[in-house]
């Protein structure tokens, strides 16, 4: 199998993820997941920008990626889809707590946490459900995601769907 065949492959794999991911800025208002709580460092636990709105627009997004790609694939993609989106939303979530814990508020940059969060989670379940990917399949990703992430917030701070341009 070629080099470019097998890029191919990750990017299908993980497409799921990165659509769940990129559906978050859709969403202007919610109800935050973490109910405007504070963690007891004082700080919110995850902030307003992780909602419940958020995560359904998310999973509807990412799942719905699945449906397309089972037509042409199987049926178990749908599954996979999901679950890939679910725990990408996850290591987001994840990502904006660790974030909160540095003091860095709801907008500020991570550089690299912003952009991976998200993949590290969708992998994690993509390696507990046996599906097989290759360690130059997964860093194309990585760069991918970093790439994809900067050019994307850019062009929607432009749009004016963000605030920040990263």
């Amino acid at each position: 199998m070629s080099i470019g065949y097998q890029f191919l492959l990750a990017i299908l794999l993980y497409l799921p993820a990165f659509v769940a991911n990129g559906s978050g800025p859709f969403i202007k208002k919610g109800t935050p997941i973490d109910f405007g709580r504070n963690f007891i460092d004082g700080r919110r636990i995850f902030g307003d920008g992780k909602t419940f709105e958020g995560l359904t627009i998310a999973l509807t997004f990412g799942t719905t990626v699945g449906i397309i790609l089972a037509k042409f694939f199987t049926f178990e993609w749908i599954l996979i889809s999901f679950l890939e989106s679910l725990f990408a939303m996850i290591g987001d979530i994840v990502g904006a707590f660790i974030k909160r814990r540095l003091g860095i508020p709801r907008g500020g940059r991570a550089l690299v946490l912003d952009q991976l969060d998200f993949v590290l989670g969708a992998s994690l379940i993509i390696l507990l459900m046996h599906v097989s990917i290759t360690w130059y399949q997964f860093l194309f990703i990585c760069g991918l995601a970093f790439f994809l992430h900067q050019a994307t917030n850019y062009v929607a701070y432009m749009l004016k769907i963000k605030n920040v341009p990263w």
